[in-house]
């Protein structure tokens, strides 16, 4: 919060507490880091003592999720608010239900259901995959309506038909290299990544075709009339690369599965295994989805 809306709010901070603290722990990880890695920390060891790593962590993890924006108190921008009562609300699924008043000068959030007393009351943090809640909010969500997960996709400048895939894909808006998603449910495949494998996969005359045609935003759509072979080719490739993604972990979901039920287990080595678990779904899901295609096509898999 700004100091004058600190003022204006009778609150007991001293300027702008989330930013100045989010400050005041990296200042503080600075000296910590320096002392583990061996050299002589600034501050004194009084100071250190009960800075323990996990500590830390848990300290900046807890000032970093919890910096929300709100309008500036003359309106101007956005700044950082923390928002204790709110902050203390769970995830599920849902729609974002939080606005600011300006005539009240206050957040407001409305329930997303009816409750009763003495349950507990749960907010929709947003469209997040498991991926961000896990790496910002320290948790994976089993059943995550907007999970998804990130492809790491690119044209080769080596391409003879770099120049032809790079002025379609623009046209589409697209990147010549980037990050695209699958997603879980039903339709996993996202439509910039479709277009985008399709581009990869057309030849030169298919690549003329589409350049002339002024239905080239058709490629981002599942049935779009697009020629067989080229259709083949791109879920082939998409076949493909998922199954090399599966085979990249060291166990299969069910040895993951199998740990899981078991018990037992640390809390950061069951978090991580559930966010293993979570990424699998994504790509036993879209691999489903790919073989339909193909079939579709009249063309089975030929990576099975």
């Amino acid at each position: 919060m700004t100091p004058d809306r600190d003022l204006n709010l009778n609150l007991p901070v001293l300027g702008s507490l989330a930013q100045h603290e989010a400050s005041a722990l990296s200042n503080y990880a600075t000296e910590f880091l320096f002392g583990c890695w061996g050299g002589q920390p600034l501050l004194c060891a009084c100071q250190l003592i009960h800075l323990s790593t996990l500590c830390f962590s848990w300290a900046v993890s807890t000032v970093m999720t919890r910096q929300n924006f709100v309008p500036s108190a003359d309106g101007t921008g956005m700044v950082h608010a923390l928002i204790p009562l709110w902050d203390m609300c769970n995830h599920t699924n849902g729609q974002l239900t939080t606005t600011f008043s300006p005539e009240l000068d206050r957040s407001e959030c409305t329930a997303c259901r009816s409750y009763s007393a003495g349950d507990q009351i749960f907010i929709f943090y947003g469209s997040r995959s498991n991926a961000d809640l896990f790496v910002h909010n320290g948790f994976v969500f089993g059943d995550n309506h907007h999970d998804s997960m990130r492809l790491k996709l690119g044209v080769s400048k080596a391409d003879p038909l770099q120049a032809e895939r790079a002025k379609l894909l623009s046209r589409l808006g697209l990147p010549t290299t980037g990050e695209f998603y699958l997603k879980t449910g039903a339709d996993p495949v996202d439509g910039r990544l479709l277009a985008f494998l399709r581009v990869f996969s057309m030849r030169q005359e298919h690549l003329e075709h589409w350049l002339d045609s002024e239905r080239s935003s058709d490629l981002v759509y599942p049935d779009c009339a697009l020629e067989t072979d080229v259709e083949t080719k791109t879920w082939n490739f998409l076949h493909t690369r998922i199954k090399l993604l599966l085979s990249a972990y060291p166990t299969t979901m069910l040895d993951d599965l199998d740990q899981l039920n078991k018990g037992g287990l640390a809390s950061c080595r069951r978090l991580a295994i559930q966010m293993r678990v979570s990424e699998k779904k994504i790509l036993h899901g879209a691999i489903d989805y790919v073989e339909q295609r193909l079939l579709a096509c009249g063309h089975p898999s030929s990576n099975n």
